[in-house]
């Protein structure tokens, strides 16, 4: 028996409660600062992330953009969610950024694992595109969040299906790193070939 099979058995036999977002998560919509704070100048502001454009694998890049007057923060461990189209794509920030109209940030409350929620949303994404809607660009709103429901075992064995979660992710990371290194060299090869193989030496007339 695994320890995650250990731990249900032991703590939560019976099954576990389903929750919705709005009594487990501190969330917060963003909110756009004014385009005259925007500046490309680290020096006098905050990161600033208006969308999910600089979203990675898991944690968010870089945006290289900052704002000197932020409205709504998202601060580091939290969860950002894209909340108009794309709707639902999830990363983490390891940092403190300003967030706009695009994204919301979300911490889980006493009880919740914020990682725990953070694999929970990606694996319910296409139930969370559904509730999308608007005629120029689909969006959810703060209601479509909160009443999202959400199982919640003991933090214990919450932390137990994020450390197995994380070693998959870990290995699927290192294997797509060998892997995009295997397939630049042999196009590289590929392409050392093609043009020894296409080159010819012209007839004299």
């Amino acid at each position: 028996m695994s320890k995650l099979e250990e731990l249900i058995r032991e703590l939560c036999p019976d099954g576990v409660e389903f929750v919705t977002l709005s009594k487990t998560v501190n969330l917060t919509m963003g909110t756009s600062p004014k385009g005259q704070t925007i500046t490309n100048d680290s020096i006098d502001g905050i990161e600033f992330h208006q969308g999910k454009t600089f979203f990675g694998s898991m944690f968010i890049n870089h945006s290289g953009m900052y704002t000197t007057d932020p409205v709504k923060i998202a601060e580091p461990g939290s969860i950002l969610m894209s909340v108009r189209a794309p709707v639902g794509d999830c990363n983490l920030t390891e940092r403190q950024i300003a967030i706009g109209r695009g994204l919301c940030s979300m911490n889980g409350k006493e009880g919740l694992d914020t990682k725990y929620l953070f694999y929970y949303i990606n694996s319910i994404i296409y139930d969370i595109k559904k509730k999308a809607s608007g005629s120029t660009f689909e969006s959810i709103n703060t209601n479509d969040i909160q009443s999202i429901l959400l199982p919640l075992p003991p933090l214990a064995v919450q932390r137990e299906i994020v450390r197995i979660l994380d070693s998959f992710a870990e290995l699927t990371a290192e294997l797509t790193a060998e892997l995009t290194a295997e397939l630049t060299a042999r196009k590289k090869q590929y392409e050392y070939y093609r043009d020894r193989l296409l080159t010819f030496k012209a007839v004299k007339p």
